[in-house]
């Protein structure tokens, strides 16, 4: 028996207690955003210093650009301070297999034909090339230009014809997804009744996250009655040539010729 704060707790209780504050800490530090994240770290450490990194619909921000050992653009639709060149993705001035890595995350919900523009990432990247691609699944809409969501079935038949040893991962199971869903409407619940409720958004999650850490089907992407926050299609350049259907040239500003020129 010890004591806390002058409460007598018994031995047991006070070490579920300290596993539970565990839990919530090391929770933060690794939700399934930082997860998945961390996987695309592993994956730009491979990369030599002469690679070619391509971070398609960046928005604001120039994600992993830190944790590129290798040459690093990022591009947007929008002309933006941050990017390197702006263009629509379903034509993005780059030539035939001239990439070696391309990252694309939380961008394909954002575009009206999301399977046009998972053939033009096949078409700039390098035979053999890694492509990361994620997708929000179970997620509230969330501005005025959210049009998908995906599957893990639906986001592995959009990208396998064009890619090579496909595989799709879940950031995210059911109970995790559902307590991110508790946990974000609970809050706006809250917010609308001006009661603070900051703790919420950690709670439900992370129960969620240690319910899916034991059941093992809650993450499963062909089980039947699951959810999940966010998938990462994570697949490799074909040696097959990658078309698209071109419109009309228009001229365009002069631009360094190397693999961000117009493709011929």
């Amino acid at each position: 028996m010890r004591r806390d704060r002058g409460v007598a707790v018994p031995t047991q209780t006070r070490g579920v207690l300290e596993r539970v504050t565990s839990a919530f800490r090391e929770y933060g530090k690794h939700d399934a955003i930082v997860r998945r994240d961390d996987l695309v770290k592993e994956h730009l450490a491979r990369l030599p210093a002469d690679a070619l990194v391509v971070n398609v619909g960046c928005a604001l921000v120039r994600r992993f650009e830190e944790d590129c050992p290798a040459r690093y653009l990022a591009t947007d639709l929008r002309v933006l301070d941050n990017v390197d060149f702006s263009s629509d993705a379903t034509q993005l001035p780059l030539a035939d297999d001239s990439v070696d890595m391309l990252i694309t995350l939380e961008m394909l919900e954002h575009v009206p034909d999301p399977p046009a523009v998972v053939r033009e990432l096949a078409r700039v990247l390098k035979p053999g090339g890694t492509v990361l691609l994620s997708v929000p699944s179970a997620v509230p809409r969330h501005d005025n230009h959210d049009y998908w969501r995906f599957t893990a079935q639906g986001l592995q038949q959009m990208c396998e014809p064009v890619f090579d040893d496909g595989e799709v991962v879940v950031f995210g199971g059911t109970f995790e997804t559902l307590g991110y869903l508790a946990a974000y409407y609970v809050s706006l619940l809250l917010h609308v009744l001006k009661v603070p409720g900051r703790t919420f958004r950690q709670f439900f999650p992370t129960v969620g996250h240690a319910i899916d850490r034991r059941a093992g089907w809650t993450t499963s992407t062909d089980a039947l009655h699951t959810l999940a926050f966010d998938l990462l299609f994570v697949g490799h350049g074909t040696d097959g040539q990658v078309t698209r259907a071109r419109p009309e040239p228009a001229e365009l500003p002069a631009q360094d010729p190397e693999p961000w020129a117009p493709a011929p």
